[in-house]
């Protein structure tokens, strides 16, 4: 079985590794999904299976959207989370060939992404490959232009445990709150709360794998509870965090 991998950075999360077997469920992000074998199955109908499932190499399936995926259990994929409110899921939705019943289907240049997605899931370095993943999916990891909202994302990546209050960001950028929340979505396409969110889950997923309790992860990552944290996941992620191996390559860095 191909091991799990996981990949954090800016409003980002790509899991790369055999499919989950998860029931049919909701994302709180939109989810990209891609087989790398052999083509999967979406079901046409998740509240009805026996209407079948259409084939499909590459699919987006939009934020809060009921959808099941039926994969061999042999079979590796690749899942690229982003934020539902950011500026990836506008340009991932527009790149795809079809869209039926809101979900995608076809990404443009999907062969050579299958063949990137292979070669970081046989053992690329993930900095060495990212640069092509991004070209091909049309994203951007550009940097915040504005100074004021660079510092605070280089706050909020240097004190990612830290409560990082909305009205004390803002003053220390000199901003009224209302005025930061429009700049700072603007300048990293992504709202303050959310990718506040985005750098929390990573910080208390690497917690996990350098060997701290889930509670004490939750903790050190911000989150009220070990419960918090995982509600937080699920949302998101559709899936509670004992889903992923213990043994998961995990690079959670923000940048």
């Amino acid at each position: 079985m191909a091991e799990q991998k996981l990949f954090f950075w800016h409003a980002r999360g790509l899991y790369l590794g055999p499919a989950f077997g998860l029931r049919p469920h909701r994302n709180a992000v939109a989810v990209l999904c891609v087989s790398l074998d052999e083509p999967s199955g979406l079901a046409i109908d998740p509240t009805q299976p026996q209407r079948g499932y259409a084939p499909f190499t590459t699919a987006l399936i939009p934020p809060n959207t009921l959808h099941h995926l039926r994969v061999a259990s042999s079979a590796s994929m690749a899942f690229l989370y982003v934020d539902a409110q950011s500026r990836d899921n506008a340009r991932l939705y527009g790149a795809m060939k079809t869209q039926e019943m809101r979900v995608g289907i076809g990404l443009d240049r999907e062969d050579a992404l299958i063949r990137e997605l292979a070669s970081l899931q046989s053992g690329r370095s993930w900095h060495e490959v990212r640069p092509a993943l991004l070209d091909l999916l049309g994203l951007t990891d550009a940097q915040p232009r504005d100074p004021r909202i660079a510092a605070a994302v280089a706050r909020l990546r240097a004190h990612q445990g830290e409560p990082n209050e909305l009205k004390d960001v803002a003053a220390a950028a000199g901003l009224s709150p209302s005025y930061f929340l429009h700049l700072f979505k603007e300048e990293t396409g992504v709202p303050y709360r959310r990718y506040r969110l985005w750098i929390r889950m990573g910080l208390a997923l690497r917690a996990c794998r350098a060997g701290r309790s889930l509670t004490d992860a939750a903790h050190e990552a911000g989150f009220s509870s070990s419960a918090h944290f995982s509600t937080a996941f699920a949302e998101m992620f559709g899936m509670p965090p004992s889903r992923l191996s213990g043994n998961a390559a995990l690079d959670s860095r923000p940048g």
